[in-house]
């Protein structure tokens, strides 16, 4: 198992390979000396203030890129599974399925949307998985969701948290699952991968610190009209993940098993 990387460097197990990913003719080239029998896209800039500041870079990774690897794996009949994002949709509805019409509020969502759709129209026997908030034990530099709340609490840190900012946070061990899953058994067209829960941000504070024993006192519940940030924030973005329970007879981890597994380190 390979994994192409253009900054951050992948975790253990797969054996790395540096790649200018939003270069055409590197990616070509890549593809044809590596010779997949499968490519999963996770190349993403997925930090929304990021996109609203670099929207040309947001741009040409999340939307762009895509497209590209879309159409080189359909030349040489590679399958494709693409992770995407929740925040494609406005908010405005609760479990929000497939066939609901997306609608993103920023920079980061539209950009993943235009990624989904240049995927799905250069290889229409692709995957594209839309991922909730990522909660658990994280893979990389970057903390998932609640190991974040987790060092602001061992720190000693006060958190304000929306109670009306609504997720259905899911574990990367049960995205992998159900990646693998569409790998081995195929599958075209969007995935919803989100967990069974439906929480607010408030209340999946409370359920880290209910995990680790930390004072419940230090997360106080704040309202998204109290967001200061330059990306607006969508109110309701949980997932309805049937077609994924249905088709891969996939089922999601957890979550409280999944918060506990979070790396418990505050460097």
């Amino acid at each position: 198992m390979l994994a192409a990387h253009r900054r951050a460097v992948p975790p253990p197990g797969p054996r790395p390979v540096l790649a200018e990913l939003t270069d055409d003719e590197a990616l070509f080239r890549l593809l044809d000396a590596l010779r997949p029998e499968a490519v999963v896209h996770a190349a993403v800039i997925g930090r929304a203030d990021e996109c609203e500041a670099r929207p040309d870079e947001a741009e040409r990774v999340n939307a762009r890129l895509p497209g590209t690897l879309a159409r080189l794996c359909q030349e040489r009949s590679v399958r494709l599974v693409a992770l995407s994002t929740d925040l494609v949709f406005a908010g405005d509805r609760s479990f929000a399925s497939e066939q609901d019409a997306p609608g993103p509020l920023g920079v980061y969502g539209r950009t993943k949307l235009a990624g989904e759709e240049a995927v799905l129209r250069e290889a229409p026997e692709s995957a594209v998985v839309r991922v909730a908030l990522v909660a658990g034990r994280g893979h990389g530099a970057r903390r998932t969701s609640t190991e974040s709340v987790l060092r602001a609490l061992r720190l000693g840190h006060a958190l304000r948290l929306f109670t009306d900012e609504y997720r259905t946070p899911i574990d990367p061990e049960s995205v992998a699952d159900a990646v693998l899953r569409l790998l081995v058994r195929g599958g075209s067209g969007l995935f919803h991968l989100g967990g069974s829960e439906r929480l607010s941000r408030y209340a999946l504070g409370l359920a880290v610190a209910r995990a680790f024993d930390l004072p419940e006192s230090a997360v106080t519940p704040g309202r998204q009209s109290d967001h200061a940030g330059p990306d607006r924030r969508a109110a309701d973005v949980s997932l309805d993940s049937t077609r994924a329970r249905r088709e891969l007879g996939w089922e999601p981890r957890p979550l409280d098993q999944a918060i506990r597994e979070g790396r418990v380190e505050t460097v």
